[in-house]
């Protein structure tokens, strides 16, 4: 069985601390993808849900002193039940303030994947990267930047861009799907780090990787199908789109589109 076809079975229940933007797409991405989300934003109800979710999403897109505390208060109950926990680092390349909630929160917590863009994961390791808001130059090594960075902080790592590198455990992954359109969709890359942990709550220690490429390749070979609809090319129309494609994609769209290579 295929994770997505396990995740469709299974609708693994994904808690999502996501920024005021993009909650409504990511809850009707997941939905359409066949998970189960869930936005609790509150220490006590967090208590009652965490134990039933398959992986936790903290996304740093909102933020202020009031959710810094409560991702680390989120991260500490995941930890203790040994749930998967996504960080996405929104704007980590754009100012110090974010760059130190991210820092602390990887220094000082269990985080099981940490997504970005270029400029973001180069941010946290201490490299230069353009960036402009939550939007990332591209960078000319993709691939090292994501096993650097693994490297770095100790964890799975993904990096999205043109071309996107998964690394775990010192193996580097690169991936060749996607449609230009997607970046054009505010939350796009947001509903991918929601995306990604539904899919890695699914799996075993010793099979991220797989599980990971699996997922991206899901996501992303959605967004090719989705331009190819009628008006695809428009954003509004994409967006409604690339939620229908993510519903309809399948295992052979999988096994006939995708793109991916190891990195050497």
């Amino acid at each position: 069985m295929t994770y997505l076809e396990k995740l469709k079975q299974e609708q693994p229940l994904t808690i999502c601390l996501t920024n005021n933007v993009v909650k409504n797409f990511t809850a009707n991405g997941l939905l359409a993808l066949g998970a189960s989300p869930a936005m609790s934003e509150y220490q006590d109800d967090l208590e009652d849900f965490l134990p039933q979710a398959s992986a936790l999403l903290v996304n740093i897109g909102t933020l202020n002193e009031r959710n810094w505390q409560l991702y680390k208060d989120a991260l500490d109950i995941a930890e203790r039940y040994d749930i998967r926990t996504v960080l996405d680092p929104v704007a980590a390349g754009a100012g110090q303030f974010r760059k130190n909630v991210a820092l602390d929160l990887l220094e000082h917590h269990k985080i099981s994947l940490l997504r970005g863009n270029a400029s973001e994961i180069a941010a946290l390791i201490g490299q230069k990267v353009a960036s402009k808001g939550v939007d990332s130059s591209s960078v000319d090594n993709i691939g090292e930047l994501a096993l650097a960075a693994s490297q770095y902080f100790q964890i799975p790592v993904v990096v999205t861009g043109k071309i996107d590198a998964i690394a775990v455990n010192g193996y580097v992954k690169l991936l060749y799907n996607g449609n230009s359109q997607m970046p054009l969709v505010t939350g796009t890359g947001c509903l991918l780090g929601a995306v990604l942990a539904a899919f890695i709550g699914l799996a075993k220690e010793d099979d991220l990787l797989n599980c990971l490429e699996e997922a991206l390749s899901v996501y992303n070979i959605a967004g090719e199908l989705a331009a190819q609809k009628t008006d695809g090319h428009m954003p509004g129309t994409y967006q409604i789109a690339f939620l229908d494609a993510l519903h309809q994609v399948c295992h052979d769209d999988l096994e006939q589109l995708k793109k991916v290579e190891d990195y050497s």
